[in-house]
């Protein structure tokens, strides 16, 4: 991989050494020499420093990436020790049929079968992580469905034994919960005395909303979620000031500007926004997801250009803020916090592709009782088993998590993202393809397109110098 000089749209030049993670400003007469311009007016101070430059290793190429290929059992049973979230998807039911749903027919993974989670099973999982924890460590224990509350005996009955499983363990034990909001009125006192945190789907305003319609009767469900979330704010202002949070999937009847103004202002709340995967769609109702489908990066183009009173206050959520603080962070050995390793040693190990590594993050117990790395994987690729018993074959999830590294690791140590990927391979549509001359990853980097990644960068750098500062000081709390 070589290294890149690239411009700004100031047209400013930088070269970016991969091999030492560094950028550094240069003059334009370098840029002429490396490119061996034909111009005969070349400076001769320039001429040097560019040789002494090259003689110290710089406009050179990148060695591929080498990364560390194999994990042991010891690490998966540590990650099972020290797992800080559980999460339960109580129930595949859900009172709503959003159109735009992961478990709906927009995708190849959906659930026709609707269950709820045996609750002696999830009882039976749960003695056995705090079984294994150790005392006075993190927990949170996180319910997902289709609608949680749908099942609501279920999460009433986990997390009294949990509080009782508690009272020897003496966890930091917390509770948090994905709803739809729809049903909350019912469970308001159980929730706010449990301190259960809340992260509410609200898409907006009634338009914006109305793809979550109900499946008795299509009726949108707007207003019903609109009057829950008030009653909350009026009754309970201190909990919901803590506790709740939102969540809006970005569509085409509604936009950034439209989701930022609406939350915000509204309930003083900052809403995380997610765009709609592409990942295992229905060929068959393409269209469909098409239609829906709305791009976040356009729309937060226009969200800048059209301007709002909102805009400063959510300027870090934005994609070029984020993408800078990446950048900052990982390819980046100006930034000498996150970087100080790369000082010290020559090779840092590191696993290919952004996967976590199993159950180091979370544990996911769905209703068909298996267990899967988050609830973003899709059910074909869980890693254990619950009934009476917890059955979690390490050297068998040891192998095939080894056996994806060998494959893959051929493609990422050519990728110049490589160094801090986030791409999960069991997301994958095409993952049984691994290890085969077809296959092709979709968020691969080539040299061109991570030039452009870093024009955009350097020319939001220096357009917005405040925002380098805010990142530096995120980086730094983080």
């Amino acid at each position: 991989m070589k290294s890149i000089i690239h411009s700004t749209e100031n047209n400013n030049f930088y070269l970016y050494d991969t091999q030492r993670i560094l950028s550094m400003l240069i003059h334009p007469e370098l840029k002429k020499i490396h490119e061996k311009s034909t111009d005969i007016n070349i400076d001769a101070y320039y001429l040097k420093k560019y040789s002494y430059l090259v003689n110290h290793g710089f406009f050179g190429e990148a060695k591929p990436f080498e990364f560390k290929a194999n994990i042991s059992e010891n690490s998966i049973k540590e990650n099972i020790t020290q797992t800080k979230v559980i999460v339960f998807e109580i129930t595949d039911y859900c009172n709503l049929k959003c159109k735009y749903c992961s478990l709906g027919d927009l995708y190849n993974f959906s659930k026709k079968e609707s269950k709820n989670i045996n609750i002696k099973y999830a009882l039976n999982f749960l003695r056995y992580i705090f079984n294994v924890k150790h005392k006075k460590t993190k927990l949170t224990i996180s319910f997902f469905g289709g609608e949680p509350l749908v099942n609501f005996p279920a999460i009433q009955q986990i997390i009294e034994e949990a509080k009782l499983l508690n009272k020897n363990k003496k966890l930091d034990l917390m509770f948090n919960m994905t709803t739809n909001a729809t049903l909350i009125h019912k469970y308001i006192d159980f929730i706010v005395e449990n301190n259960i945190e809340l992260l509410i789907s609200f898409d907006g305003n009634e338009k914006a909303h109305s793809y979550r319609t109900y499946a008795s009767n299509n009726k949108n469900s707007f207003h019903d979620v609109l009057m829950n979330t008030d009653m909350i704010k009026l009754k309970h202002p201190s909990y919901f000031d803590k506790y709740v949070n939102f969540n809006a999937v970005l569509n085409n009847r509604n936009s950034i500007k439209g989701i930022y103004e609406f939350i915000y202002n509204r309930y003083g709340k900052i809403p995380r926004i997610s765009q709609l995967s592409s990942d295992h769609i229905n060929l068959n109702k393409k269209n469909i997801f098409d239609d829906i489908f709305h791009s976040r990066k356009i729309s937060e183009k226009e969200f800048q250009k059209e301007g709002s009173d909102v805009l400063p206050i959510v300027s870090n959520r934005l994609i070029p803020f984020n993408e800078s603080k990446k950048f900052l962070k990982h390819y980046s050995l100006n930034l000498y916090l996150s970087n100080t390793l790369y000082l010290l040693y020559d090779l840092i190990d590191s696993f290919p592709t952004g996967t976590c590594l199993p159950f180091q993050t979370r544990i996911f117990l769905n209703t068909h009782n298996n267990l899967l790395p988050c609830e973003k994987v899709s059910y074909k690729n869980f890693l254990g088993k619950v009934n009476d018993h917890v059955f979690i074959n390490i050297p068998e999830i040891v192998q095939r998590y080894n056996s994806y590294y060998v494959h893959c690791k051929k493609v990422c140590q050519y990728c110049y993202g490589g160094r801090a990927c986030s791409t999960c391979l069991l997301s994958l549509d095409n993952l049984d393809q691994l290890g085969v001359e077809e296959f092709v990853c979709p968020d691969f980097q080539n040299q061109k397109t991570f030039e452009d990644k870093l024009n955009r960068i350097f020319s939001y750098l220096e357009k917005c110098p405040s925002e380098f500062f805010q990142i530096i000081n995120h980086l730094i709390t983080e």
